[in-house]
């Protein structure tokens, strides 16, 4: 009876367990997916942020020529590095090879600047690369956006294919385990009642007819005790019967000879 249990519980537990796997990786995912994807769209704005930033500040001590201005520049200049080094961190191909070109472009603009009196047509020259970069910057934003678009693509597409197998092992396992409990409500059934008739001709002291309990192995066990029991009520029973024999063979001789006494005592 429990290796059946065990039968019916097997595949559900298993079916629980596999549901709890795929879910908990579909979650994992899915938690990645959203935190990569708030990561590269914060790191494209500061990336597009900072480029303007040093532009506008380009563009000022170009006509100021404030060294002031310039030292700001290097600061944001250091903050785009720093974005630029996280989002090759964060990104893949193809956006890595647009990060190596847009990283070439700004160490070039980054080293004419120092080097370049402002004021200058050369420096003027460097400004106008400032546009290529912005576009470097757009196509690596638009870059991550497709790469977060796929991968929720894909991770749709793992979703439906977890759905479509939790729907198939439901479909499978939902008939077999209808079947199985049915199986074994069966097997169990005809012995559960053969023990209900075996206690109740027990408690009306019947004991002629013999206890055969068929089905699991522990319901045979509970059947062949209940014989047992059966065949000690049926010894009782032969022993009480031969006391009872002996007692009346042994009482009837007095019994008849007072009764004689007192007949004759009666004439």
């Amino acid at each position: 009876m429990l290796l059946g249990l065990a039968f019916i519980a097997g595949p559900l537990l298993w079916a629980v367990v596999d549901a709890g796997f795929q879910i908990r990786n579909l979650s994992a995912t899915s938690q990645q997916l959203v935190l990569e994807g708030v990561q590269s769209a914060r790191l494209s704005r500061s990336l597009i942020a900072d480029i303007a930033s040093l532009e506008r500040t380009a563009r000022l001590y170009h006509v100021i020529e404030d060294p002031i201005l310039l030292d700001t520049y290097r600061r944001t200049d250091q903050s785009l590095a720093a974005t630029r080094t996280q989002l090759a961190l964060l990104d893949k191909e193809p956006t890595r090879r647009s990060l190596e070109e847009f990283a070439a472009m700004h160490n070039e603009i980054a080293q004419a600047v120092g080097s370049t009196p402002p004021g200058s047509t050369a420096f003027a020259t460097i400004l106008a690369r400032f546009d290529r970069l912005n576009k470097l910057a757009d196509t690596i934003a638009e870059s991550g956006n497709r790469q977060i678009d796929a991968r929720l693509a894909e991770l749709q597409r793992q979703t439906a294919s977890t759905q479509r197998r939790l729907l198939w092992q439901s479909a499978l396992l939902a008939p077999l385990t209808l079947i199985a409990i049915l199986a074994l409500t069966l097997s169990i059934g005809r012995p559960l009642r053969a023990i209900d008739r075996a206690i109740g001709e027990l408690g009306r002291g019947t004991f002629s007819r013999s206890i055969e309990v068929p089905g699991p192995r522990d319901l045979e066990r509970l059947g062949a005790q209940l014989e047992w029991l059966r065949l000690r009520l049926l010894d009782l029973a032969q022993e009480r019967n031969r006391f009872l024999r002996h007692m009346s063979h042994e009482l009837k001789t007095p019994l008849a000879n007072i009764r004689e006494g007192a007949e004759l005592l009666m004439d």
